[in-house]
């Protein structure tokens, strides 16, 4: 798993309520280009795409942080599937897995808006653990920097990526009687 750098957004919003953010379709995609495309020159790895300041995702991956809470709980965050997002398959599995993962690791699962200003002050105040991306086509991929305007927030990847990754590989590769992800052919 390398880490990789999200480059936020400035400007350009990725979707919006009501819209067509929750489809891959070109008339979403094709208008990124150029935001993409400057966040791969300055070295960046993608975008992590913004609507008033939350966070929604990035370009192809679900986005997973975990922190602290100000209670002092430890919490997984991703945004709410608002239609802004699109609720992928690693997302919905990893939020099936919900109970083993609170189970395994004390930390609550959450659904809810999260803007790029709790997870600067989480940074700040040493509350900010992980970050990391999601999608089908990948293992998790830890995010090692965020760069929001002047702001750099820097990362290691944690247990928690880690065991995720390997909690869902071993639950790939389960016999089909103990996986309900799995159709055994006959």
């Amino acid at each position: 798993m390398q880490p990789i750098s999200l480059k936020c957004s400035n400007g350009i919003t990725k979707s919006w309520p009501l819209g067509h953010g929750s489809k891959r379709i070109s008339g979403n995609m094709g208008p990124l280009i150029p935001s993409v495309w400057d966040a791969k020159s300055n070295g960046f790895d993608d975008v992590l795409w913004l609507l008033d300041d939350y966070v929604k995702e990035c370009t192809v991956l679900n986005v997973f942080i975990l922190q602290q809470s100000r209670f002092g709980h430890m919490e997984l965050v991703t945004p709410p599937d608002d239609s802004t997002i699109i609720n992928g398959m690693m997302r919905k599995t990893i939020l099936e897995m919900r109970e083993h993962i609170e189970k395994t690791y004390g930390v609550k699962l959450e659904e809810r808006q999260i803007s790029i200003k709790e997870i600067i002050n989480s940074s700040k105040e040493g509350r900010l653990f992980e970050i990391f991306g999601a999608a089908p086509h990948c293992d998790l991929l830890p995010v090692h920097r965020v760069v929001h305007n002047d702001t750099s927030i820097h990362l290691s990847t944690g247990e928690v990526c880690l065991g995720l990754n390997k909690m869902i590989r071993d639950a790939m590769r389960a016999p089909a009687k103990q996986n309900k992800w799995v159709t055994a052919l006959e």
